[in-house]
Parts: C-alpha cells; sequence; structure tokens
C-alpha cells in the first residue's frame, strides 16, 4: 500500500515540475534592450503600418500578437482599450493576428465585435522574426524603438496593463529593458490534476473492484469500469445511465451558439447526473460497510473517495449476504 502512495505522490509532484518548466520555457525571437527589427503589417482598415513612421508620432509603440480564437487574449483586451482611449496622444497599440488562418475580414469582424478602436492587422512575415512561442505576446518599443518590455500571456488583472505604459511614457523611464514576463497557463496544471486524478480512480478502482471479487482490469476500461462498479450498488445500467447524463449535459453546453434549449437540456441533464451519483455513492458505500457521509465525499470527490475506499481495509458486502 505504502508503494502504491508513494507512486502516486511521485506523478503528482512530476506533473506541477511539468507545469512550472512549461510557463518558463516562452523564448521571442527579439530580446528587451535590443532595437526591434522595423516592419510594415496590412491593417483591417486597408492601410499599412510601418513601425518606423509610428515613432515619429509616438513615443510607445504596444505590439500585441494574438489570435481571433484565444481565450486570454480576448480577456485582456477591455483593459488595453481603456489604456488605448487614455494615452493615445503618445502611445499607440498595434495589435496583430499571429494565426495565418484568421483572415482580414474575421479580424475586422473581431475588432467590430469587441468594440476595439487601435489598429488591428495580421502579423504575416514578421511571426519569423519574433517566433511567437504562444498567444497573446505582447512587446513594448519604446520612443528609441528598442524592446523595453516583453509578455508572453495576458494581462488579466485590471490596471497591470496601463501600469506598464505609464512606465515607459513616465519622464522617470531612462530606457533600460524590464525584465520579461511570462503568464502562467492554466492549461498544464489543469492536465496535472485530471492526470492525477485519473490515476487515483484507476487505482482505487482496482481495488475496490477486486474486494467484491470482480477483475481488477476492468477498472483500465471505459464504461466497463462503471458497469461492474456501479452493479455493487445499481445492477450495472443505472451507473452507464450516470454517465450518459455527464457526457450529455457537456456536450450540450459546448454548443457554439448557446441556444435556450441547449442550455436547458445541460442543465436538466447536469442534475440527473448529481442525483444519480450521489444515490448510487451512498449505495456503493453501504455496499463496502460504511456510511452515508462516505457516500457524499464518493458524490463530491470521485477520484478521491474511491481511491481511499480502494486502499482501506472495508470488504464488500452483497445484498444477499
Amino acid at each position: 500500500m505504502k508503494k502504491i502512495i508513494c507512486a502516486v505522490l511521485a506523478v503528482l509532484m512530476l506533473a506541477a515540475l511539468s507545469c512550472t518548466a512549461f510557463a518558463e520555457s516562452g523564448q521571442s525571437g527579439v530580446e528587451p534592450g535590443k532595437p526591434m527589427p522595423d516592419f510594415s503589417v496590412s491593417l483591417t482598415d486597408g492601410t499599412t503600418a510601418t513601425l518606423s513612421e509610428l515613432l515619429k508620432e509616438k513615443d510607445l509603440v504596444v505590439l500585441n500578437i494574438f489570435a481571433t480564437w484565444c481565450g486570454p487574449c480576448k480577456n485582456e483586451f477591455p483593459d488595453m482599450e481603456k489604456t488605448y482611449q487614455a494615452h493615445s496622444d503618445r502611445m499607440l497599440i498595434l495589435s496583430l493576428s499571429g494565426d495565418p488562418d484568421d483572415t482580414m475580414e474575421m479580424i475586422a469582424d473581431y475588432q467590430s465585435d469587441n468594440g476595439l478602436t487601435f489598429p488591428m492587422g495580421q502579423a504575416g512575415d514578421l511571426m519569423n522574426v519574433l517566433r511567437v512561442t504562444g498567444f497573446p505576446t505582447t512587446y513594448f518599443i519604446d520612443r528609441d524603438g528598442n524592446i523595453g518590455f516583453i509578455k508572453t500571456g495576458a494581462f488579466l488583472e485590471e490596471g497591470e496593463f496601463e501600469e506598464k505604459v505609464n512606465l515607459f511614457l513616465s519622464n522617470d523611464y531612462d530606457g533600460n529593458p524590464l525584465p520579461s514576463e511570462t503568464a502562467h497557463s492554466s492549461f498544464l496544471p489543469l492536465l496535472g490534476v485530471i492526470l492525477g486524478s485519473g490515476l487515483l480512480l484507476t487505482i482505487g478502482r482496482w481495488l475496490l473492484l477486486r474486494k467484491a471479487g470482480k477483475p481488477g482490469w476492468h477498472s483500465l476500461i471505459p464504461f466497463l469500469n462503471s458497469y461492474q462498479e456501479y452493479s455493487l450498488g445499481w445492477k450495472g445500467w443505472l451507473g452507464i445511465l450516470e454517465n450518459l447524463c455527464l457526457f450529455g449535459s457537456t456536450a450540450f453546453f459546448l454548443i457554439q451558439s448557446h441556444p435556450n434549449w441547449a442550455l436547458i437540456s445541460s442543465f436538466v441533464l447536469a442534475i440527473a447526473y448529481v442525483v444519480l451519483r450521489l444515490l448510487e455513492s451512498v449505495k456503493l458505500a453501504k455496499a463496502f460497510g460504511k456510511g452515508a457521509g462516505l457516500g457524499v465525499l464518493l458524490t463530491v470527490f470521485l477520484s478521491i473517495g474511491r481511491f481511499f475506499l480502494g486502499v482501506s481495509k472495508a470488504k464488500y458486502r452483497s445484498e444477499t449476504d
């Protein structure tokens, strides 16, 4: 048992370390303190923007590389727009899509739909110079044409973007670059949680099924593991129905148009899933000589609950015993 617990902890630690490495691994083709190579890009209004020309009129050019499908990009734009409105006399935000699949029409619609007034367009060949590793990536180019700051990831805290802009526009700015920053991605931490939970669930189900006199390898096969485990309390099929309610609720929720009927269906199926899981979990806990409290734990914390039930010394009690 100690070996199993140590293996679980080792996997979770490796997942955490991989998240940190990913968050710090972004590198750009240009560096703070170095001149930004001059470039020209096409904009949604049909004009062309050239960096050297923009710097003749502005003290700061913020080059933002985004994609129309990027959620964090969309989240940071309102604060950028607010800052741009306040400082447009001295600074310019130039937001360019780095995704070659984003057409100029798509970018124009995106700009209009989100109420953005700063220039937007396609990055095109500029991506070969920047070598962007993720969206969004933002470059602060000072009045001398040097890169003063690079941010990989979104500005998500309110006022964070304007704070950086004010620093570059202040009379105290001495031309020295700021250290680059990388926003921590939630993807790998979430993946680590999913993998860790899956490992706990698999180990717990393996031991749980074996204690119930069923083949442990069933825990490795989707739906079959549910059928075998839930048959302890629900004779199988209602456990499958529980999973179908979960998948159906998720599918309806992910419909992009989000019509009312889809949201209502998702909500109804989600309630049915929770009810079925609660009843099944209480029944399962009792089958192992445990109380309803553990059944609630199984409902709320599926992976952890089944893991500790599986590694406990509880023995399965059939209804015929």
